[in-house]
């Protein structure tokens, strides 16, 4: 049996891994020029930010054995401050039973958390799957034959895959959510905060998180400058999708003196990462969408959360349900 994966996010690499460690032949197809997905970090001059995942909360999950247990260490950061509140950019100290629970970052980035769980995997980078072929029980994938399909991209793309099959599966109520993702790199120390996030839970604010990534970890900014990333409410990034970086950013600068001073006000490194399938705002239910599904499989956040852990658990059951069916 030979297994196409197509998308080399958190599912994909799930499945992949759990395919490979039983012994199957797996090929993961990935749009992008790296595998990731949400686990994305960029560099902007000397500074590093993650603009998806800023954090990643394991919660007992399989991603926990992965980071802890079977992948290198040696980058992986334990985030001691907690994530504070904001109303109106008042910040408040967050739900304690929250902050309680375990989070992590890797120094150099959370995309080196990728590049780990790809190690070994076969993965055609740069590579976009528009249609895929049925053909003598088998599928065919960018003209390379397969006997199984796992799809981890979001819904909207997925079907569209499944529909070049003459498929459709229950996900018409499947809704995302679009973010901009703005970078913001400062020659001013770290403000004298004690958290190293901040939420509007409510998301009344246009801005929704606000990371700040050199508190996360020293490496993301030089000696005595700062790293800041902030993620627009649903609201927001809907509204300024499409609108110019220079007037997205004459909008929040304001907000960013308000939080830390007018120190903050005008920023050295400036960069903006737009997610058009951010989060999924309803899910599809996993075990209707794959009850029936004839060597097709969908994983990814859309059938979970718009966590990194529960992504990955979707593509370990991903590829459970593929290993059921070895003959």
């Amino acid at each position: 049996m030979r297994v196409a994966i197509v998308g080399a996010g958190v599912a994909g690499l799930a499945a992949g891994r759990t395919l490979a460690k039983a012994g199957i032949p797996v090929v993961l197809f990935e749009k992008s020029r790296g595998p990731g997905g949400r686990l994305a970090t960029r560099k902007v001059d000397d500074f590093t930010f993650d603009t998806g995942a800023t954090s990643i909360a394991p919660r007992g999950l399989g991603i926990q054995a992965a980071m802890l247990q079977e992948l290198d260490t040696s980058e992986l950061i334990e985030i001691k401050s907690p994530i504070y509140t904001h109303v109106n950019l008042r910040a408040h100290p967050g739900d304690a039973a929250r902050n309680a629970i375990p989070r992590y970052s890797y120094r150099s980035g959370n995309n080196h958390l990728a590049k780990l769980l790809a190690n070994g995997l076969e993965i055609r980078l740069n590579t976009t799957v528009d249609r895929l072929e049925r053909q003598n029980g088998a599928y065919e994938v960018e003209g390379e034959r397969f006997d199984k399909v796992i799809l981890t991209p979001p819904i909207p793309q997925a079907s569209l895959l499944l529909w070049s099959l003459g498929e459709s599966r229950p996900v018409a109520n499947a809704r995302y959510r679009s973010c901009l993702s703005i970078m913001l790199g400062f020659n001013q120390p770290n403000p004298n905060v004690p958290y190293h996030a901040l939420i509007d839970v409510e998301q009344r604010h246009p801005l929704t998180w606000v990371s700040m990534e050199s508190i996360k970890s020293q490496a993301r900014a030089p000696d005595g400058q700062c790293a800041i990333v902030l993620q627009m409410s649903p609201a927001y990034s809907q509204d300024h999708y499409q609108t110019d970086d220079a007037r997205v950013l004459k909008d929040v600068l304001p907000w960013v003196s308000q939080l830390f001073g007018s120190e903050y006000r005008e920023p050295i490194a400036v960069d903006t990462k737009r997610w058009k399938y951010s989060q999924p705002e309803i899910t599809a239910v996993f075990e209707s969408v794959n009850r029936n599904h004839r060597g097709v499989v969908l994983a990814g956040d859309g059938l979970s959360a718009g966590r990194v852990e529960r992504a990955y658990e979707s593509g370990i059951e991903a590829a459970r349900l593929i290993l059921e069916e070895k003959p």
